[in-house]
């Protein structure tokens, strides 16, 4: 019964979101053609409403969207089938950082243990807390009209629930 009220607190938070900017870290890009194939790919994707790529040190997009129409995983999955011009498949991360991570490093691993199928988790350094999201592939209900994969709204209420701080990285 408990799961079903967070359920339905998660969803109608999400109803009345307003539209997010994230930053996804793309690798696999080598020239501006391939910037313009991930561009179109995010932009088709369903409650996208700005996207800007930029190929530079740290290849990334700067994606606006509705959480009530597509999470994260999805503009992943969306960076992820762009067609990749070199063979490579393009792939999306987040960057984040966990305040005080040392001390919570069993909490962080506990919670993202919990999206085993949807995505790993990499530590890039204990002491700043700094983590990368990588996401795996998911296979989406065509039949199912609202948002699927993990969020970064599902991870902020468990976060929360844990006493978690975190950052996401923002470019631009």
């Amino acid at each position: 019964m408990r799961s079903l009220l967070s359920f339905f607190l998660l969803l109608s938070a999400l109803e009345a979101a307003e539209p997010v900017t994230r930053t996804f870290y793309v690798s696999g890009m080598e020239c501006g053609s391939c910037v313009y194939m991930v561009q179109q790919s995010i932009t088709e994707t369903k409650g996208v409403t700005d996207v800007n790529v930029a190929q530079i040190l740290d290849s990334y997009a700067n994606v606006t969207f509705d959480p009530a129409v597509v999470t994260e995983q999805q503009i992943a999955q969306a960076v992820r089938e762009a067609y990749p011009l070199h063979g490579t498949p393009y792939l999306a991360t987040l960057k984040l950082s966990v305040t005080d991570y040392s001390k919570n490093e069993a909490k962080v691993e506990s919670l993202f243990a919990e999206w085993k199928k949807c995505l790993k988790l990499e530590v890039v350094d204990r002491a700043s807390g700094s983590l990368v999201v990588h996401f795996l592939p998911i296979e989406l209900d065509k039949k199912k009209p609202s948002p699927q994969g993990w969020s970064v709204a599902q991870w902020m209420q468990a976060a929360q629930k844990h006493g978690l701080k975190f950052k996401l990285e923002q470019e631009g």
